[in-house]
């Protein structure tokens, strides 16, 4: 299967309908108000008071001021999609701990419905970036994914998990030493043009699975948080990072983080690119509450397993919501 992005390429703009394996009808995506979230600045005096502050009351934040080149990622990412089909298909797997997969949807041979998008999605480790089997094309991706962007998202994690873990009253590197060898898991989402927006959705409502996700956008937009009832806009804001709590730093802070419900929607007008970086912990780390967050007055609220289990689960099983086992 080639992806969504070479069936409407092929339609030649004459795509009118949403194909009925893609069908997921949703409410009206274009009243939805903007989500106000607050802004966490990393060369801010206050840096360390706003994250923790955004962490524990939103779940979800922009960030500012981070030092990451944005735009050589997103353009090595749009060169990809923008390759021939025949190109992409050499990494085309629904293996899931593959170095470097290409797919569409999450895995469709066991989804009944699929998600409106394509993506390439790789593994990486911070010791063996140079040694990673990045893909041949575009020539620069080694260079500007490697060399930068993952390192300096590895870079940024770190800070922001010392801080983090401050912020639950732990040692500074407790989040860290829970994390053991810690992996990231960068993915990047093609969107296309939809005929119908409200008869398809780019992904269904889901939390993420590592421990902080690191998100670039486009400005086209899309991007939608649950709160409460209703669903809200998340507006792209230029050179900034949307930076999101993940199911495992919810599991090991015992719920103080709670991971976030989103979802991607489609327009009709113009295709959207992003690219997620998911810091998450070492694939064969057994994930559960950290031991000092757990008491007589808070006792664990949830059930220990691997990640690497927890990953299996997301695309084999649970495509959409909450996947935290609750003790």
């Amino acid at each position: 299967m080639a992806g969504i992005k070479a069936f409407v390429d092929s339609c030649n703009g004459t795509l009118d309908s949403v194909p009925d394996r893609y069908m997921m009808p949703n409410e009206a995506a274009d009243v939805s108000p903007y989500a106000v979230l607050p802004i966490v600045d990393v060369a801010s005096e206050s840096f360390e008071r706003d994250l923790v502050d955004a962490c524990t009351k939103y779940g979800i934040f922009y960030v500012s001021n981070h030092g990451i080149h944005t735009e050589d990622v997103m353009r090595c990412a749009l060169e990809f999609f923008n390759s021939p089909s025949e190109d992409k298909m050499r990494y085309y797997t629904e293996e899931i701990f593959t170095p470097v997969r290409y797919c569409t949807s999450m895995m469709p041979s066991k989804e009944e419905k699929l998600e409106w998008h394509d993506h390439l999605q790789m593994w990486l480790k911070e010791e063996s970036l140079g040694a990673h089997p990045w893909p041949a094309f575009p020539a620069s991706y080694k260079r500007d994914v490697g060399s930068e962007y993952a390192r300096n998202i590895f870079k940024l994690g770190k800070r922001m998990l010392l801080v983090m873990s401050e912020g639950l009253g732990l040692r500074s590197n407790r989040l860290l030493e829970a994390f053991e060898d810690m992996v990231l898991l960068t993915r990047a989402n093609f969107y296309p043009a939809c005929p119908n927006p409200r008869q398809a959705l780019g992904m269904e409502g889901h939390t993420d699975s590592g421990g902080l996700t690191f998100v670039l956008q486009d400005g086209v937009g899309g991007l939608q948080l649950k709160q409460g009832e209703d669903w809200y806009n998340v507006r792209p804001l230029e050179g900034m990072l949307v930076v999101n709590m993940g199911d495992q730093l919810e599991v090991l802070s015992n719920g103080r983080y709670k991971s976030i419900l989103h979802r991607v929607m489609v327009n009709s007008k113009s295709s959207r690119l992003s690219v997620g970086a998911f810091l998450g912990p070492s694939l064969d780390a057994e994930i559960s509450p950290i031991p000092e967050l757990v008491s007589q007055e808070s006792p664990a609220k949830y059930r220990s397993r691997t990640y690497r289990d927890y990953m299996h689960e997301v695309y084999t099983e649970h495509f959409s919501g909450k996947n935290v086992y609750v003790a």
